[in-house]
């Protein structure tokens, strides 16, 4: 898979994620697996945390990864809004 489409791809599968972490009641800014991880660091979603991180199985922990990638994303367009910079922030 050449990088534009790969990059591409993931792009679409973190707003479908974000989406339908929206429909659900979560934050938008945030991916399901996110919130599966933010839930079970409460003692939460213990089984879902399980499924999520069984469909990514090549990583060590997705759900703890979507939270940094999720949290470090949005620290950045934050911090470019409060600069006052023109930063193009690209998504996850």
């Amino acid at each position: 898979m050449s990088g534009k489409l790969r990059n591409y791809s993931n792009n679409v599968f973190i707003a479908l994620s974000r989406l339908l972490n929206a429909i659900l009641g979560g934050n938008p800014s945030l991916t399901l697996s996110a919130r599966a991880g933010l839930h079970y660091r409460k003692g939460q979603w213990r089984q879902r945390r399980w499924l999520i991180n069984s469909l990514f199985w090549l990583q060590q922990d997705h759900c703890e990864l979507a939270i940094r990638w999720d949290t470090d994303k949005n620290q950045l367009a934050i911090k470019a809004v409060t600069e006052d910079k023109a930063i193009k922030i690209e998504p996850l």
